[in-house]
Parts: C-alpha cells; structure tokens; sequence
C-alpha cells in the first residue's frame, strides 16, 4: 500500500490592502426578489414575484435580467445555488409572505 502523506507547506499569499480586504468580490451574483402579486381566485390563487439578477460570472449571457415567477420556483432555484455553490450565502427568511429582499451570493478569494 502507498503511505499518503500531507502537505503541510503554508499557502504563499500576497500582502492584502483595505481595498482588496473590504473591496467588492471578484465575482457576485445577487438575486432579489420584490413586487409580490397575487393572481387567480379561490383555490387556483397563487402569488408571483419579480425575480431580478444581477451577476458579473461570464458563464450568464446576460449581466442583469428580471422575470416574474411563483414563490415556488424561487425555492427551488434557492436550492440549486446553495447546493453547486461554495459561496457564501445570505437569505432574510423563506416564508411565502416576502417583504422585498436581497438573495445574495458572492464567492470571496
């Protein structure tokens, strides 16, 4: 059997100023939702919400977008990021009765 052995040799790093500590990340993608509208009657009503993105990652074709979707696909979008992301990620709550608010993830170096 092959013996594994860890590195322990320490990163090389460059010296960091305010503006690359407390600057902007390198790359964001940010996602609000606001404009709560309530559609249909009886037990077809249902809630939509403007879905508006903004992001500078050169995988979108678009730098800034905006739709209107149900609360629920809104999850499960909320889902997929958290789960392929190795960002951080910040969200005011996930009730169905949203005051409008900032969905963000934003990968840090």
């Amino acid at each position: 059997m092959a013996e594994t052995v860890a590195d322990t040799r320490r990163l090389i790093t460059k010296p960091q100023n305010l503006n690359d500590a407390y600057g902007p990340p390198s790359n964001f993608l940010e996602i609000d939702l606001s404009n709560p509208q309530t559609v249909g009657i009886g037990r077809g009503r249902f809630t939509t919400y403007e879905i508006r993105v903004k992001t500078n990652l050169p995988i979108f074709k678009l730098k800034e977008s905006t739709v209107r979707r149900r609360y629920s696909d809104f999850e499960w979008l909320r889902s997929e990021l958290e789960r392929e992301s190795k960002g951080r990620w910040s969200s005011p709550g996930t009730e169905r009765t949203l005051s409008p608010h900032v969905f963000t993830g934003r990968n840090y170096r």
